[in-house]
């Protein structure tokens, strides 16, 4: 075996034993918050937007007639304009609601961990993710 060969094989054995040191799986992460909150650390984690539609339908509501018929014709206008990016905004935030309804999560910031624990009003997801290890810990 070369040289070359030799310290490529102990680097990778040394990295195989560093990982399975840390002694825990990549956790599968979602943040659930308001587009007014800062939650830190959320590389790697989906982020939902609860307030996603909120946003857009406001934007399209501001400075409609006060008769209804025109109100109705101008969002119906407004909406057909609709940028692909707000399209995707009301998209995301639709399947933000529905996942928060199945996870049942009752406030944000929600930070939730393989779906099937939830923390509640932690803005930083590596202090989260203490909690969540400390509870799977205990046998959960």
């Amino acid at each position: 075996m070369k040289r070359a060969d030799i310290t490529a094989t102990r680097v990778f054995l040394l990295l195989a034993v560093l990982a399975a040191g840390r002694g825990h799986a990549h956790e599968h992460v979602e943040v659930f918050q308001l587009s007014t909150q800062q939650v830190r650390g959320t590389d790697g984690a989906t982020v939902h937007y609860m307030d996603s539609i909120e946003r857009v339908t406001k934007a399209l509501s501001v400075g409609l007639p006060p008769s209804t018929q025109q109100a109705a014709a101008l969002a119906k206008e407004r909406f057909s304009a609709l940028s692909g990016a707000d399209r995707q905004s009301i998209e995301a935030g639709a399947r933000a609601l529905d996942l928060a309804a199945r996870y049942r999560l009752t406030k944000v910031p929600a930070i939730v961990f393989d779906q099937r624990a939830v923390v509640y009003g932690v803005p930083d997801v590596d202090a989260a993710r203490t909690t969540y290890r400390a509870w799977r810990a205990r046998g959960h």
